[in-house]
């Protein structure tokens, strides 16, 4: 059997002679509709065209229910009672408990000190004896410090008062000789002294001062 010869390249140069295209190769789809530009939509427009076929469910027709509004009898009542209240904290009408106030601090270098803290906190010991060390340098305060803590003990006081300040004038406004004042109660050479320690009541100086419980020489 003779097969078929197909003579391709010879067609096409006697199309191109002719004048004639060649035939468009058949693909079975149709040629895509050129897209005209048409005015952008609305985005109010977008969204009816997007919600064309959504059903309604009919949920959104009920109310939510209301707030039941807080009454209050007497409005300007109120205020005045906070403002008095305010006005007796300032002058110091109402009582401060000042373990609340964020410069409270306490300490037990005498693991039996522990059970003292509450009584020496709330005053329930009587100060036989104060030192000040405002203004002084840290080397001068402990060198002070040592001497008055060592005659309160030949003296056999039972509790001190010592004012540290809050540091409000010192050079970052910290506490610093707070800091180190509680160092030294809890030091291997102060603290054999020591019973308990804990911020002072704010008669007596708050949190710029410290109850210390010494301990009595023995005999």
């Amino acid at each position: 059997m003779k097969g078929t010869t197909f003579h391709s390249f010879g067609e096409l140069k006697r199309l191109k002679r002719s004048g004639k295209s060649a035939p468009n190769s058949t693909t079975g789809k149709p040629a895509p509709e050129s897209i005209q530009a048409s005015t952008p939509l609305s985005d109010e427009e977008i969204f009816e065209q997007s919600m064309e076929d959504v059903t309604p469910l009919g949920w959104s027709s009920i109310t939510s229910p209301r707030a039941v509004p807080v009454e209050i009898s007497n409005p300007e009542e109120s205020e005045d009672e906070g403002l008095q209240l305010l006005t007796d904290f300032v002058n110091g009408r109402v009582p401060i408990d000042v373990v609340v106030s964020g410069e409270y601090v306490e300490g037990a270098p005498d693991p039996r000190g522990k059970r003292w803290l509450d009584s020496l906190r709330t005053g329930h010991f009587a100060v036989q004896a104060h030192l000040d060390l405002h203004g002084l340098s840290i080397l001068d305060a402990r060198d002070l410090f040592e001497k008055f803590i060592r005659d309160c003990v030949w003296r056999a006081y039972g509790c001190v008062r010592i004012v540290h300040g809050r540091g409000q004038h010192s050079t970052d406004g910290l506490p610093l000789l707070k800091e180190h004042l509680q160092k030294w109660l809890c030091s291997r050479r102060m603290g054999r002294h020591i019973v308990a320690y804990t911020s002072a009541r704010l008669r007596d100086g708050g949190g710029g001062a410290l109850y210390v419980l010494l301990k009595r020489k023995a005999t």
